[in-house]
This record gives structure tokens, C-alpha cells and sequence, in this order.
């Protein structure tokens, strides 16, 4: 029996145009109420962003932002895992380090630098709902929870294996094909779903999720069932129970009305 459904954003539920079908949405979301079935949306964005998604319902769902470092329920924050001041201050050092364009995530905002130029926050706005420019990242006053380095899709798999080996204590995960997300080692979106199993006594096997790239490779080992687009990066669809339809198709959307409906 299902009693949880949990999927990512950006190439599993959304489409390239940042859409989706919301009338279909909505009518299989009052048939997960009346079944008592949470509907969480489990993305590596800012909380701001995904909340903004779901303007009809978004009070009434949950939230598992920031690869599991941030949950909420609507606007009610129920917990939240912020980086040390050791792994923030390594992660300093590794933006220092690699002159990559950076995004850092905390709890107040996200923050780029401002020699980084104005066109690229205007193009990251696609993803954070706030966004501050910084001359610096060496004294935020803000919760931090997640460093993004934006990099090329040929470049991405041997910069995140160096730094894997270099920076052992860290945690690395690939955001995209073309974005490294480090954090507290261990931080992923299975730790949000696991609060959240805690808390309602839901059992992992009681859930399902969907997505599309590394960061939800943790979720899809922790839940009974577990679905990658058919765009998805390869270590998901390896990972993945099943490979589906493209997130353009709605294919995240068909799959739970029928599975609703079966």
C-alpha cells in the first residue's frame, strides 16, 4: 500500500519549459488526499522555487528541498540541516580553488558573486526564487545548506571524481549533467524522506519516487519503488526499478494516475 509519493522537479516532473499539467495534477492530488497519501516534492532547489511551483495546493504539501536538508510542510519549516562551520569552511576552500561559477544555498537565500555577472543570476533565477549577489561568500550570515558548482557536461565527471577523492569528508553528488552539488557527506533526499517516515510511521516500502539524476540516487535506494525519466542521467537509471517516459510527456504525472488507478 502507498502512503507517500515523492518526486524531483527539474527533468522528472517539470518540463524544459518549466511547466506541467496542472489540471491533471490536481485531480490525481484529491485522490491522494482522500487515500491519506503524502505528496512530497523532493528537489535539490530552493525551497522558495519548488513552493512556488504548486500556487493551488502548495500549503497542503511537503517539501524535502536543498537534497534533504531543508523539510516543510506548506511554509512550516519542520526541520532543517544546515553545514558545519569545518565542511563550510572547506567548501570555501574549494571554491577558492576551482574557478568554477558558484551558487551557494542557505536558508535566507541563495547567493552568487557579483564578478560572476548579472546575466548569469538573471539565468539562475530559473531555479532560486531569491537570489542574492555577493562580493564574497566568506561572511554570510545565513544558514547554509548546499555550494553548486555550475560546469560543462564533458567536464563534470572527472571534476566530481577528483574532489570525491580530495575531499573525502564532503558530500558530491551530480545536480544536473551540468552541475556538481556538495554538502554535509550523507546529505540527501532520503534523509528528508526518512524524517518524514519517522514522523508519520510511514515504512520506506510505503513510498515511491521519481527522478533523474545523482541527487536522487539516495531516495530511490531508500524507497520501495523508485522511477528514472527517460532523459534521466545513467547512474539514476541504474539505480531506478523502472525507466519511464520523458518528463516533456508528463510522464511522472500518467504513471501515478495509474498507478492510483490500478
Amino acid at each position: 500500500m502507498i502512503k507517500l509519493i515523492a518526486t524531483d522537479m527539474d527533468g522528472t516532473w517539470l518540463t524544459d519549459e518549466k511547466t506541467y499539467d496542472h489540471e491533471l495534477f490536481l485531480r490525481e492530488f484529491e485522490l491522494m488526499k482522500k487515500r491519506n497519501i503524502k505528496f512530497v516534492v523532493a528537489s535539490g532547489n530552493q525551497f522558495e522555487n519548488i513552493y512556488q511551483r504548486f500556487p493551488e495546493v502548495a500549503s497542503q504539501i511537503y517539501f524535502v528541498a536543498e537534497n534533504g536538508a531543508l523539510v516543510a510542510h506548506g511554509r512550516q519549516v519542520m526541520h532543517t540541516a544546515s553545514i558545519s562551520e569545518t565542511d563550510w569552511q572547506t567548501l570555501l576552500e574549494i571554491i577558492n580553488r576551482f574557478d568554477e561559477k558558484v551558487t551557494v544555498s542557505g536558508l535566507a537565500s541563495a547567493y552568487v558573486l557579483t564578478k560572476d555577472g548579472k546575466a548569469y543570476a538573471q539565468e539562475l533565477k530559473k531555479y532560486y526564487e531569491k537570489l542574492t549577489l555577493v562580493a564574497n561568500f566568506e561572511d554570510l550570515a545565513d544558514k547554509i545548506f548546499k555550494v553548486t558548482f555550475d560546469v560543462s557536461a564533458a567536464k563534470l565527471p572527472t571534476l566530481i571524481d577528483l574532489l570525491r577523492r580530495e575531499y573525502p569528508q564532503l558530500g558530491f553528488v551530480a545536480g544536473s549533467a551540468t552541475s556538481i552539488d556538495m554538502s554535509t557527506k550523507g546529505m540527501n533526499k532520503a534523509i528528508g524522506l526518512d524524517y518524514l517516515s519517522q514522523k508519520f510511521r510511514i515504512n520506506p516500502r510505503e513510498m515511491i519516487a521519481f527522478g533523474d539524476s545523482g541527487n536522487d540516487v539516495g531516495m530511490f535506494k531508500y524507497v520501495g519503488q523508485s522511477f528514472a525519466t527517460a532523459t534521466a542521467l545513467p547512474i539514476a537509471k541504474n539505480t531506478a526499478s523502472r525507466v519511464i517516459g520523458s518528463s516533456n510527456d508528463s510522464a511522472v504525472q500518467k504513471e501515478i494516475w495509474q498507478i492510483l488507478n490500478s
